[in-house]
């Protein structure tokens, strides 16, 4: 048989008797030189079109999350725990939120009043023990002047018996006008370290019933920190519960979708089965008859084919170069 020619450059021509080849070389050359002569055009197009693509990622971004801020309910409930949880957090820097902090701050400023308190009551008496000492030196220098007096009268020096006496009535009207003051002081003393005694008792107390409302406080926490545990179990936690909830009809959707498909393909194989059988049992029947007809010698009838007479050598040659020949043309 003749080998049908090839329309193929031979692999053995030099490149330059190859056009395509050359063609294609001078094209990318072309592409090249192009790009490179107008670089300074087409590089600031390119810088522009990445910033604008960033940007325009940047923006959808942004659109997006401002869409899911508008209309999420879950993500306004998210921001509204969180808006508050950050402005307690503020307070908590200028004021104790804590309730047991709260009573404690109370007691420490009850206390700091106790001591200036405590001071005043000590200034007072203070004051009390200056007036005491006060009036018994104004009553020594009345008895003073008053001696005095009683010296120059016996002298017969009346102007400086009257001076001294007049005297001894100034001292002695000055001690008058301060024995209000030391009764004063002397009474708020008292009064006041009543109040004090109060007060501090009162501090006892208070602080008494803050350790105890703190160790109940500490085991109630954590007592409904383990019955919260057990609720948590009981009823399950609502967000987790929600998406379980989600989670559960998502697959239930599944499951319905892929055995709807089931027996969809269920049915479509028994449609194919039944028409597989009923082929199978119509070529099973027609081949059962041509084995019957085959077999008491009707084969040549049933394929309506009459038996051919044999041909002779040459007859078969000249068949066969005429059908070689045919090919070749």
């Amino acid at each position: 048989m003749n080998a049908l020619p090839s329309f193929d450059s031979a692999p053995g021509l030099p490149k330059w008797q190859q056009p395509e080849k050359v063609a294609g070389r001078v094209v990318l050359i072309g592409l090249v030189g192009t790009a490179v002569y107008f670089w300074g055009s087409i590089l600031p197009f390119l810088v522009d079109m990445v910033f604008d693509t960033v940007k325009l990622g940047i923006g959808l971004g942004t659109l997006f999350v401002l869409f899911l801020l508008a209309t999420n309910k879950r993500i306004h409930a998210g921001l509204w725990y969180a808006g508050q949880r950050v402005l307690r957090s503020m307070a908590g820097i200028f004021v104790n939120t804590n309730p047991i902090g709260i009573m404690e701050d109370y007691i420490s400023n009850t206390e700091k009043e106790a001591r200036k308190m405590d001071a005043e009551v000590t200034n007072i008496e203070g004051a009390h023990e200056l007036v005491k000492r006060k009036l018994a030196a104004n009553a020594a220098q009345i008895k003073e002047y008053l001696a005095l007096a009683d010296s120059a009268t016996r002298q017969g020096e009346k102007d400086a018996a009257e001076s001294y006496a007049m005297r001894a009535a100034q001292v002695q009207d000055y001690s008058q006008r301060l024995q209000p003051m030391a009764t004063t002081t002397a009474n708020v003393t008292v009064v006041m370290r009543q109040i004090l005694k109060a007060a501090l008792r009162q501090i006892d107390g208070s602080k008494f019933k803050v350790n105890l409302l703190k160790d109940e406080y500490a085991l109630v926490k954590r007592t409904s920190s383990g019955m919260r545990a057990a609720m948590n179990i009981l009823r399950g936690d609502p967000d987790k519960k929600y998406f379980f909830d989600l989670a559960t009809d998502r697959v239930a959707e599944d499951m319905a979708q892929q055995l709807g498909q089931i027996k969809q393909a269920m049915r479509y194989s028994q449609e194919f089965v039944k028409e597989m059988d009923i082929q199978n049992g119509v070529m099973s029947e027609k081949g059962q008859r041509l084995l019957d007809q085959y077999q008491k010698g009707e084969f040549n009838a049933v394929l309506n084919e009459k038996p051919q007479a044999p041909q002779s050598i040459l007859a078969t040659k000249k068949a066969s170069d005429d059908a070689y020949s045919s090919l070749l043309d």
